[in-house]
């Protein structure tokens, strides 16, 4: 799936926020070089990131791609899925150019509904075993995407690849850690879902969707709390230092035993596919790697990667903008939450 063009631009449609990373293949020339973010709360679109519908997103996406020379580039995008999407399947080798179809028969079995109502994407993993494919798949409904394709072709250009947007993330994991040997975890913390991937060299990975984000946290601190929900995400971001009722962030956490047990559910879930993970192949996962635009929040990078206890592994933060994006000062506040548009633009 690599690309002749040399600029590429990779688009995270998320919940709170649309990400876009440029990338300029030739080392020599980084003017092309981006990372950017339109955020419906900070443009004053939208008061709960819950409103956000279809018009909200072509403004935010024709607004980021007037940044970029985007005629000319090769355009990936990202949609965050509401299910688990993400599939791994392990086929006898076989041409590049009858892949695709061979993976749509595969796909039947795996769909609650018919195999034509989705789109389809892949990408191939190192190779395991002698004489077969590793391939992982994602797909979304045609519905999600149909009103979006429309919107990029009033902009008089053409998406190659619509993707999920986990899909990206464990690619460019892969890329980011070639040489790895270890089975090990990776968490990304999003706004409205999250997910979590077990990679492992010597197996396949597998894969957890976890319906929890950031905006179940603002919800669950804002009905406790008796504030509003934007007052809390303000609060989590660093935009307000005291809450209406006059309380800090952390009290608010802290008086919170809703928090307290959705987080420890999340921790014992993942931990429960580690342990299955070595119980069916007997390599432990020995190592947590995190990201997200969650982790912006102090509060939560601090439950996932400062105590071993919770996750019983050691865990560290993964941001690919440190490789890929060296010379870029991210601001603060928006860090972590690029992996995914990095991914797609990297393809």
């Amino acid at each position: 799936m690599a690309s002749s063009k040399k600029i590429r631009i990779g688009i995270d449609i998320g919940t709170n926020s649309i990400k876009l990373a440029s990338f300029y293949s030739k080392k020599k020339n980084k003017k092309h070089s981006k990372l950017l973010k339109y955020d419906f709360l900070e443009e004053d679109v939208v008061t709960d990131v819950r409103e956000v519908n279809e018009p909200h997103i072509m403004t935010g996406l024709k607004t980021l791609l007037g940044e970029v020379p985007y005629k000319r580039a090769k355009i990936n995008v990202g949609l965050s899925a509401k299910f688990q999407n993400l599939f791994f399947l392990q086929l006898p080798q076989i041409a590049s150019h009858e892949l695709k179809q061979a993976l749509f028969w595969e796909l039947a079995p795996l769909l609650s509904d018919p195999v034509d109502n989705y789109e389809y994407d892949f990408a191939l993993l190192p190779q395991t075993q002698k004489k077969k494919v590793n391939v992982l798949l994602a797909v979304i409904k045609k519905n999600r995407i149909e009103w979006l394709q429309k919107v990029f072709k009033s902009l008089s250009t053409n998406i190659d690849i619509l993707e999920t947007s986990t899909l990206p993330t464990v690619e460019l994991f892969h890329k980011s850690h070639p040489k790895l040997v270890d089975a090990v975890g990776v968490l990304q913390l999003g706004g409205s879902n999250s997910h979590y991937t077990i990679v492992d060299q010597a197996q396949h990975p597998e894969f957890l969707y976890l319906p929890f984000g950031g905006n179940d946290l603002n919800s669950i601190i804002a009905k406790t709390a008796d504030i509003p929900f934007i007052e809390v995400e303000y609060l989590r971001r660093g935009v307000m230092e005291m809450s209406s009722n006059d309380q800090p962030l952390s009290a608010l956490y802290m008086e919170n035993t809703r928090v307290g047990k959705a987080l420890k559910d999340l921790s014992l879930t993942v931990r429960k596919l580690n342990f299955r993970h070595f119980y069916n192949t007997g390599q432990k996962v020995s190592k947590l790697y995190v990201t997200g635009g969650l982790l912006n929040d102090s509060f939560i990078r601090s439950f996932f990667t400062l105590s071993e206890e919770i996750m019983e592994i050691p865990a560290e933060v993964w941001d690919p903008i440190q490789e890929y994006y060296p010379d870029i000062d991210i601001s603060p506040g928006n860090q972590y939450q690029f992996s995914t548009a990095i991914g797609l633009a990297i393809r």
